[in-house]
């Protein structure tokens, strides 16, 4: 169930807490708001996301809906899963994303982002909340960036007093090359990124340890749409990797992932289904 819900992370804009965070705060926010503006220019109101198992029969008890507000400024999205159900509710305002808010049981979990006068991300400050455990944990992401608009560093503030710094360095494209964390003055991880000729993102690379080489974590390919057409997800800790596979209809709507494993073995599809208001 876990890869199904990591499928429709990128329709819906559920954000993976420990990714890289140029990749979460800076591409995964754009992209999330460029599909936001997409699904407004479609008059999308809702939409369905259907399961399917390797042998093409319906997952059961798993359904994902997201509906739009119509004055566009709420999207609202109900994930259920094992008879347990969750939301997650998007706040928009002039066409980006400002908060967002799930509740799962004991659970509140909130986002909410800022952006500069140029509409960049400056602050990104997250909150959980525990009801059942009587506990808080707050961290906030203060982004700062240099005269060419591109992001030089940024610091992640952990219940006010873990404090890492993240500093970025651009390659001979101006793009984002590196990210390097830095703690207590010494660097605990760094990751590479990497890009095609139309400066789309292709490969997240880190030093694994256990190969003792630079490894990727993800790997992206791209179709002559320049649409996302498939995601490599490695593991860590494993020699396993998952492939994940997207289609579009001619508006440029997202209407099926697939994923498989290391063997080529399905292990899911998802279906999305678009509602008009």
């Amino acid at each position: 169930m876990i890869i199904r819900l990591q499928l429709i992370s990128y329709l819906f804009l559920a954000l993976n807490a420990n990714a890289q965070y140029y990749f979460n705060d800076i591409i995964s926010i754009k992209q999330g708001n460029d599909q936001y503006r997409l699904f407004r220019a479609q008059k999308i109101a809702s939409v369905k996301a259907v399961s399917y198992e390797p042998d093409n029969s319906i997952t059961e008890g798993f359904a994902v809906t997201q509906e739009m507000s119509r004055d566009g400024k709420k999207v609202t999205i109900t994930t259920t899963s094992n008879n347990q159900t969750g939301t997650t509710v998007n706040t928009y305002d002039m066409g980006i994303l400002k908060r967002t808010q799930s509740n799962n049981k004991n659970i509140s979990n909130k986002t909410d982002y800022s952006y500069d006068a140029q509409g960049r991300i400056s602050k990104v400050h997250l909150s959980t909340v525990d009801t059942f455990m009587n506990s808080t944990i707050s961290e906030i992401h203060e982004w700062s960036y240099d005269e060419f608009g591109v992001p030089a560093t940024m610091l992640r503030i952990k219940n006010g007093v873990d404090t890492t710094l993240v500093q970025f360095v651009k390659d001979d494209q101006q793009n984002i090359g590196e990210e390097i964390w830095r703690k207590n003055g010494r660097i605990v991880e760094r990751y590479y990124y990497y890009y095609n000729n139309n400066k789309q993102l292709t490969d997240i690379v880190r030093y694994n340890s256990k190969a003792k080489k630079l490894m990727p974590d993800f790997v992206y390919e791209y179709n002559t749409s320049n649409q996302l057409s498939q995601m490599t997800q490695f593991s860590l800790g494993s020699n396993n990797y998952f492939v994940w596979k997207y289609k579009y209809n001619d508006k440029g709507l997202k209407i099926e992932e697939v994923c498989s494993d290391k063997s080529k073995l399905q292990i899911g599809r998802i279906e999305y289904q678009y509602f008009g208001l």
